[in-house]
This record gives structure tokens, C-alpha cells and sequence, in this order.
């Protein structure tokens, strides 16, 4: 009698071969190693000027700076050799510096070189790792910003003005390549146990200025909940823009409370002055127009994600705060709440 046909048993069509940028911070790195755990992963290549922490069994480096010359030609032969069919872009930094001409040149500039590379390659998908941050912090900001609300904070600074060009030129090239699935997503800050940022360190510290007479309501996203709404759009193709935000949001002082640390409120005409300076003076973490943030609402509407995506995240604001701070949901919780997730989208 013939042996029963193993046909069809976990014979999943591998994935495409992908390229990653940024592969030595956080997300980059996060994305290469979920994606090289998979027995379904195709070609994986990091691109970076840093080799990954971690050891990589299936992807390779190619050490790239996107401020070079070349670089668009360079990195369109990498793109040819490897068969590359989804470009992830979560390169852009991830703090202020004090170098402008340079940040400009990695963001802005690197991000040109890179889209000229990927539609010479004919890529088919292209991701951008943007922010909510990007909307900028306001008076007349409404009460949660939607994606149809223009991105404003290039007016707050150079940093975050290089971040709304960034996704000008991705929107650009989904105009100009209709045969190309474009996606942009904004995650709110993200928060866990291994991230390690300008604002996780601003949450580290055991006084925390805030601005007399303001305690707007802010919001935050675990890390793994970003994780899941990558791989989802790398997987599926989800052609737009999508802010990717957690359930909740909390009042400032409360987060700063939740952090372990005290508040010191300070009247803006002293603190806005004080963080310039610290900043002009190389001390500061970042320029005194930050400060909006600690001032103004910039809460971003995720309910375009959730119904279009499927992305319903697990973690609440004020809970990837708590992991943040070392109080992880229990494992019993975290699977039941995966467990509604997936019975609620089967039905």
C-alpha cells in the first residue's frame, strides 16, 4: 500500500525575499529576528551601517550609509542580486541630533536614494516605520488625530521635519508606481521591556519636568503590538497609511507617576528657555520645541488599523507603560487576550 502523501503538510509558500533598513535599532533588529525564526522566511537582507545584535543564521548584512554617494546604485544592485520584493524602511532616527545637515541627509536624503533604488528594482512592496509624532503637538489639535489630519511637526523642528518629508516622498512614489503596495505606520511611542530611546530615558529619570498648568492625555504602544502590525502589512498588503496606537490614554502626570518618578511642573516661560539651552549647550536630551509634546493633545485615532489591518492590540497605554517599567502582563492574560483576538476575527 502507498505511503499516505505528506503533500500539503506545512507546505506554506515560503514568504518573498525582503530587505530591511535599519537593522541595529530596535524595530529593524526586532523585524530581522521575528522574521529569521520563521521556517517560512525567504531571502532576508539587512541593510545598515551597523551589523545586527545578534547573530544571524538565515538573513545577510550588507553594510550601507544612506548618506553616501552612490548609494541609490549600490543598493539597486542589492535589490537585482537578492530578487528583492518587500523593502521595510526603519531606518530614520529615532532622537534628535544636533548635527541638522546630517540628519537631513540620513532622513530625507538617504530616504530619496533608497526609492530611487527600489523603482529601478521594481520592489513590489515597500514599508515605512513612521510616528504619530509626525502630527506634531498643538492647541487646536482635536481630540484624536486620524490619518486624514496633515502632519504639522516640521513646524515644531528640523528632526521631525525630515520625518514628514520622509513620508511625502513614500506617498509620492505610491502615486507614481501604482503597481507597488505602499505602506506607512505611525506607531504612538513604544514602550517594553527592551526599547531604548530618547523618551525611555526621559521616563528613567527620577524627576520629570512638566509644563505649570498642562497635563494633556498621551498615549503609548508595547513593542511587541508594533511587531505584530509590521509583520502583518509584510505578510498581507495593506496599501495606505495607518496609525498603529494602543487602547487608552493617560494623563500625563498619571504616566509619570506609573514611571516611578515626580512630576515638577514649571512655567513654560522658564522651561521652554531652560531646554534650549541645555540643548545649545550639548546637555539637553532635545530642543525646547519638544516641549509641545509635554503641553499639547497629540493622540492619534488607531481605529482606521484596527478595522482595515485586523490590528486590535493587546497591550493598553497605561500596561506598556507598566512593561516598560518591568510589570509585564502575566502569560495566563497575555494568551487569553490573544485568544479574544483571534476568536473575534474568525467570527
Amino acid at each position: 500500500m502507498a505511503k499516505p502523501s505528506t503533500a500539503g503538510r506545512n507546505s506554506a509558500p515560503p514568504w518573498p525575499n525582503i530587505a530591511i533598513t535599519g537593522t541595529a535599532s530596535f524595530l529593524g533588529s526586532a523585524l530581522l529576528k521575528n522574521l529569521e525564526e520563521s521556517p517560512r522566511a525567504g531571502h532576508l537582507l539587512a541593510l545598515d551601517v551597523q551589523p545586527p545584535p545578534f547573530r544571524l543564521n538565515k538573513a545577510g548584512w550588507k553594510k550601507i550609509d544612506l548618506t553616501e554617494t552612490g548609494v541609490d546604485q549600490k543598493l539597486n544592485d542589492l535589490f537585482r542580486k537578492h530578487r528583492v520584493e518587500i523593502l521595510v524602511h526603519a531606518a530614520l532616527l529615532n532622537k534628535p541630533i544636533r548635527n541638522l545637515e546630517q540628519s537631513h541627509e540620513l532622513q530625507s536624503v538617504g530616504t530619496m536614494h533608497l526609492l530611487t533604488a527600489a523603482a529601478a528594482a521594481k520592489v513590489g512592496k515597500l514599508i515605512l516605520a513612521s510616528t504619530t509624532d509626525v502630527y506634531g503637538a498643538f492647541p487646536d489639535n482635536p481630540n484624536f488625530l486620524t490619518e486624514a489630519h496633515p502632519p504639522r511637526a516640521g513646524q515644531l523642528s528640523s528632526f521631525l521635519r525630515d520625518k514628514v518629508e520622509v513620508e511625502e516622498q513614500f506617498l509620492k512614489f505610491q502615486k507614481e508606481h501604482a503597481e507597488a503596495a505602499v505602506t506607512l505606520l505611525r506607531p504612538a511611542t513604544i514602550l517594553g521591556p527592551t526599547v531604548n530611546n530618547f523618551k525611555t530615558h526621559f521616563l528613567q529619570n527620577p524627576v520629570i519636568p512638566s509644563v505649570m498648568g498642562f497635563d494633556p492625555l498621551i498615549q503609548f504602544v508595547h513593542e511587541q503590538d508594533v511587531l505584530r502590525a509590521f509583520l502583518k502589512v509584510i505578510h498581507e498588503n495593506h496599501p495606505g497609511l495607518f496609525n498603529i496606537v494602543a487602547r487608552g490614554v493617560l494623563p500625563l502626570s498619571r504616566a509619570i507617576r506609573l514611571a516611578g518618578s515626580a512630576p515638577l511642573p514649571l512655567p513654560s516661560f522658564i522651561l521652554y528657555p531652560s531646554a534650549e539651552l541645555l540643548w545649545n549647550l550639548n546637555i539637553g536630551a532635545v530642543p525646547g520645541s519638544h516641549l509641545n509634546f509635554l503641553k499639547y493633545l497629540c493622540v492619534a485615532d488607531g481605529k482606521k488599523a484596527w478595522k482595515e489591518l485586523d490590528f486590535k492590540p493587546v497591550y493598553t497605554s497605561e500596561e506598556a507603560l507598566l512593561s516598560f517599567k518591568g510589570r509585564e502582563l502575566k502569560a495566563g492574560e497575555m494568551a487569553r487576550r490573544l485568544k479574544e483576538l483571534e476568536n473575534a476575527k474568525a467570527e
